[in-house]
């Protein structure tokens, strides 16, 4: 199975992506100049120190009896001039790794494939009649990627250099190449238009150092100040490390480091298949526009959730930091939206397919990151609002800030809009919803003792401190639903955020103080916080069905700025969570709400597009499940199958592939569906290896649309 095409990438965009874990890079593959875009996943701007607003606290109660008042333009302007703190740093590429080729430009028979069975790419074409061939792999046992340049003839002449937008100093030498640099220690987010400092070199950012090293070349190797040059050789191999020294011995075998990371690589990928008919050989980026003109291809379905897979494997292993929002392939030094992980849906998001598609070894990184979290949220949590246990809102970055971002560096007050999206305080406890999944799917009394149980109850507490008697109810305030406004009742132009109890807000709450019984009972705890959760629960504000049937978002029936908006925030408890499974009349409210949704114009941003496939799985509505699966190949991917959001975030092939399982076999609330949401499309078809709780697998066949036999083992 492979992605592959006839011509080199025009843009970042078609480029072909390999990873390790911790490095990856994105290849053009051009016949005259080869560019390999490269990233290590730990060099970011910035440096360790505390972002928390130190004068936030003060102005929470003013900011509650402002709500309760309706007063909420009042609200949202005391929490953008005194609640928000300084921005999040940026996620940084490492440089480009040029291969200038000294032939011509006379190319035929070019083809250029990333083999996902494999995790290995190469470029190929003929000049004359000589075939000029290049292998790339990124290898998590070697912690580095290779580079094999082979012809028929001793023709490779061809100079390699390096460069990067970071400070940097490249040493030339004989047997490679010295890289050596230091990341900015500010770098404000490409969203931020009036900085008067966008980037501030200092001294305070990190360091860094990588290399290449040639390993073996038949040809004539020379070092100048321009870079290294090859001349007469017909076979080369190198290998490029960042940050972490590389773990082979540089004289073994090429071979033989190939067949340990295709090796190590396919112990994952290999144990979910998906069969929806042959592949045809036809290049990705055509099958891709035959089916945007309405032309069937059920394998390339098939296609695109192996490389969802392939893209979790080669951007998240043990050892490494999780996938951010572009996995770890970014090429602008002041990416979108700071590449990094955005804890109000995309990193979420990012994990959604782990279990399904039997990617536990995937998982590790996610944990440890959220471990980070939840020691950086305690000093959140009390500084902002002195509560107990953990916060985190909508960003982090590498350092693992938790507190509401919004200003600019430098400023006191955070930007117009800022409150949107950043005084939401539920990010961490919704980081929180994969560890107890992972339980489920993989009992192991010892990860829910010593990783589950100390996190949730640190989630647990500050909820319960954050939630307040309001009318006889226990009330959230200020409370958002994730980048969403409504108009301001009375007023014509005015719209804000800020509410009291969104339906997000209760759904996670009640998840999380869910998970914590169940896991207190499982593990036999009699915890003093059981008690506050009960009491909490008992008057928790309920959710609210509106006129039309559908599920209100805020706490009263606001008319929206944008009723077909891009967050589905308030329809949690359908999907990811399995808080709604059984209860009819939410989960109608919430099929009436997404319907609503869609109807004015919802359901195009690729990772959004993600999401309400899930959510029509959930509904076990095949038709409009299959309608957002091929809308999100057709209007939001890139040729090189990444999601366009636009533009380039990773969280859509994730969200896309964990909804083909999705819609093949589900586990909800102990209830196993088997193909609850097949398309009628999909009429002959076999899967493998799909997940479902307490350590099962499942195989499933079907013919004709209909199921023809399945086991669970």
């Amino acid at each position: 199975m492979k992605l592959f095409y006839a011509e080199p990438a025009g843009k970042w965009e078609e480029t072909l992506p390999i990873g390790n874990g911790s490095l990856g890079a994105m290849i053009w593959g051009n016949g005259k100049r080869e560019c390999l875009g490269l990233n290590e996943e730990s060099l970011w701007s910035g440096y360790r120190h505390d972002k928390n607003n130190h004068e936030a606290f003060p102005y929470l109660e003013q900011c509650r009896r402002l709500v309760e008042q309706e007063k909420y333009e009042q609200a949202e302007e005391l929490i953008r001039n005194h609640m928000l703190g300084e921005y999040n740093e940026s996620y940084l590429p490492l440089g480009n790794l040029y291969i200038d080729f000294d032939h011509s430009e006379d190319i035929t028979d070019y083809s250029r494939a990333l083999y996902l069975d494999q995790s290995v790419s190469n470029v190929s074409y003929r000049i004359n009649g000589v075939k000029y061939s290049r292998e790339y792999f990124a290898s998590y046992p070697a912690r580095a990627v290779f580079i094999k340049l082979e012809c028929d003839k001793n023709a490779i002449n061809a100079l390699i250099s390096f460069e990067s937008q970071v400070p940097y100093k490249a040493e030339y030498e004989k047997d490679g190449i010295k890289i050596s640099g230091k990341c900015p220690e500010h770098v404000d987010p490409s969203y931020v238009d009036d900085s008067v400092n966008p980037i501030i070199q200092g001294e305070k950012g990190m360091e860094f150092h990588a290399g290449l090293h040639l390993l073996s070349c038949d040809g004539e190797v020379s070092a100048g100040k321009e870079g290294l040059r090859i001349t007469g050789a017909s076979n080369v191999i190198m290998a490029f490390h960042a940050v972490k020294e590389p773990v082979f011995d540089h004289s073994q075998a090429y071979e033989k480091i190939r067949e340990q990371h295709i090796s190590d690589y396919k112990s994952i990928y290999d144990k979910a298949e998906l069969y929806l008919g042959e592949q045809p050989d036809i290049p990705t980026n055509v099958r891709l526009q035959k089916l945007r003109n309405g032309e069937k291809d059920n394998a390339l379905y098939a296609l695109y959730f192996q490389y969802g897979r392939y893209l979790l494997i080669s951007s998240s292993r043990e050892g490494s930091l999780p996938a951010n929002l572009q996995g770890i392939w970014s090429w602008q030094l002041r990416a979108p939206w700071s590449c990094n992980w955005t804890t109000n849906i995309n990193a979420q998001m990012n994990y959604w397919l782990a279990q399904s598609c039997n990617l536990k070894e995937c998982l590790q990184p996610y944990f440890e990151f959220v471990k980070r979290i939840c020691e950086e949220g305690k000093k959140t949590a009390e500084v902002h609002y002195q509560c107990r246990g953990f916060v985190h809102h909508h960003n982090a970055d590498y350092w693992c800030s938790t507190n509401p971002v919004g200003m600019i560096y430098g400023e006191e007050k955070g930007e117009p809009e800022s409150v949107t999206w950043s005084m939401w305080p539920m990010g961490g406890a919704w980081l929180t919803s994969e560890l107890f999944k992972h339980y489920e799917y993989n009992p192991d009394r010892k990860f829910l003792e010593q990783t589950v149980y100390p996190i949730l109850k640190e989630a647990a507490l500050f909820l319960v401190d954050w939630l307040y008697l309001y009318k006889d109810r226990y009330v959230t305030c200020p409370s958002t639903s994730p980048e969403n406004k409504y108009k301001v009742p009375g007023s014509k132009d005015s719209a804000v955020a800020v509410a009291m109890s969104t339906a997000m807000d209760l759904a996670i709450i009640r998840e999380v103080f869910g998970n914590f019984q169940k896991t207190c009972e499982i593990l036999g705890i009699d915890d003093e916080v059981l008690q506050e959760i009960s009491e909490r629960l008992s008057k928790l504000t309920p959710f609210k069905i509106g006129t039309k049937g559908q599920l209100l978002e805020w706490h009263k029936e606001f008319d929206e700025v944008e009723p077909g908006h891009r967050h589905v925030s308030h329809l949690y408890g359908l999907f990811p969570s399995e808080l709604f499974e059984g209860d009819e009349d939410l989960t109608e409210a919430c099929r009436t709400s997404l319907l609503l949704r869609l109807a004015n114009g919802g359901g195009y941003t690729g990772w959004s597009c993600a999401w309400i496939i899930n959510l029509f799985a959930a509904l076990e509505d095949s038709d409009h499940a299959y309608e957002y699966l091929k809308t999100l190949l057709t209007r939001s991917t890139y040729d090189n199958l990444w999601c366009a959001h636009p533009p380039f975030q990773i969280d859509g092939n994730f969200g896309g592939t964990a909804g083909i399982a999705n819609m093949l076999v589900q586990e909800r609330n102990g209830k196993v569906k088997i193909l609850p949401a097949l398309p009628s499309e999909f009429e002959n078809g076999y899967v493998k290896g799909l997940r479902i709780k307490n350590g099962k697998t499942v195989d499933i066949k079907w013919s004709n649309g209909k199921l023809e036999d399945y086991k669970i083992y």
